[in-house]
């Protein structure tokens, strides 16, 4: 067994970002290492929905322009160490390793290795070593929340920006769209250069992270209102400000057109702080974007997308999806899901706009749902895995046909080939 799998294994995998004192004891940590995370300038990202595409954008855009980027992303869809990316390089294992060991030696003495908790170590690793890489620039997506996530142990980022907010992690961060809100919300500190929203946010989620961003001093920039983005037959249209393009683009979906147009907003924002990012690398980033188990196609007669859609909110955009771009196509819908997410509201909406649905459980032993139950009492198709699943949905759509796989990214992660494990252009 390697050094790092036995540093893994042995990190305690308990979730306590509720705890009021863990960012104290993450405060600590950094102190001791002498703020390895002042060494690079950031972009901190909160948000339900959308942190991952529009993360991924922003540092793509930064790399392509000539920057050293770090990227800090999950889930992950095949090795953890997807979450810590440099220029899309994972980190290695050697490198975690050496990482890890050098925060231990630096931990004051009363703090041992099982004080944090692993996504807390992913967290600490993370700074410490984009320090050490002289990464320009870090992306650095909140993995829960935004208030009490591990991530917010930074000081004021260079930029906020907030994603699409809906309803999720609903017995963590609350059952309001305002909790929801406030919660993310946290990341916004006085010093901050600019706060970037997403576009079409609820409006009661809307006034708090105003509020939030007037008490700071922090100017809010609405994506909308700087740039337009139409996603369409296999092109992208762009405006922003008085530039206007029209180049290829592989993505799709209500959804990627959100993330888009907020990653082209934090780009202007990025620009007016003397940041060159040119529209010529706009288009090359664009031209060649793909996101593993983002509206992902892995096959074609019939086309077949897999979709890490894990809650109501992204279940309505699929929808709107499937209604605009699929309209004309038979439709058949592999679902998996984990038991702490409202799948009845999220299967009632795929009932509406599928000619199938094929239930299977996901491999994640301790938090999927068993799906036999649920497609005995429905009615509908079941498999015992995802690839059983999916071939059933081949026998039952015709090559004109679509088959969305979906549910959950532990779904997609069984069907997942485009991923290797050294390197992840995300």
């Amino acid at each position: 067994m390697s050094e790092y799998q036995e540093i893994i294994d042995r990190l305690p995998k308990q979730m306590l970002a509720g705890e009021d004192n863990r960012l104290e004891i993450l405060h600590q940590v950094l102190d001791a290492l002498g703020h390895p995370e002042h060494q690079y300038q950031i972009i901190h990202v909160a948000g339900t929905n959308g942190k991952g595409s529009t993360g991924s954008l922003v540092a793509r855009f930064l790399i392509t322009n000539g920057y050293k980027v770090g990227h800090f992303n999950s889930p992950a869809m095949i090795s953890d160490r997807e979450q810590v990316l440099v220029n899309g390089n994972l980190i290695s294992k050697d490198d975690f390793a050496t990482t890890f060991k050098k925060i231990l030696c630096a931990l004051p003495d009363y703090m041992t290795e099982q004080d944090l908790t692993i996504f807390e170590w992913w967290t600490v690793v993370m700074l410490q070593y984009f320090a050490d890489q002289a990464v320009d620039w870090a992306v650095i997506e909140c993995g829960l929340g935004g208030q009490d996530d591990a991530t917010n142990v930074i000081d004021a980022p260079a930029l906020a920006v907030i994603t699409h907010l809906a309803l999720d992690h609903t017995q963590i961060l609350g059952s309001k769209i305002e909790d929801i809100a406030k919660a993310k919300a946290g990341i916004i500190k006085y010093q901050t250069r600019a706060l970037v929203v997403a576009p079409n946010q609820p409006e009661a989620a809307k006034e708090i992270l105003a509020q939030r961003a007037q008490e700071a001093d922090v100017p809010l920039v609405e994506a909308a209102s700087r740039v337009q983005v139409k996603l369409a037959d296999g092109t992208a249209k762009v405006k922003m400000g008085e530039e206007q393009f029209t180049c290829p683009c592989n993505l799709h979906g209500h959804y990627q057109t959100e993330n888009l147009t907020t990653a082209l907003a934090i780009v202007e924002q990025l620009r007016q702080g003397g940041v060159t990012i040119d529209q010529t690398m706009l288009e090359k980033v664009l031209q060649r974007v793909t996101f593993p188990g983002r509206m992902e196609a892995i096959d074609h007669d019939p086309l077949v997308i897999l979709d890490g859609a894990h809650n109501p909110d992204a279940a309505k955009q699929m929808v709107a999806t499937i209604q605009e771009d699929f309209a004309d196509r038979p439709v058949t819908m592999v679902l998996g899901f984990l038991a702490d997410k409202d799948v009845e509201r999220m299967v009632t909406m795929y009932q509406q706009v599928a000619d199938h649905l094929i239930f299977t459980t996901p491999d994640n032993h301790g938090r999927a749902m068993d799906s036999w139950p649920l497609a005995t009492a429905m009615g509908h198709e079941w498999a015992p895995d995802a690839r059983e699943a999916l071939e059933l949905a081949c026998e039952l759509t015709p090559t004109n046909g679509v088959i969305i796989v979906t549910g959950s990214f532990y779904l997609i992660k069984e069907l997942e080939e485009g991923l290797n494990d050294e390197s992840l252009d995300r």
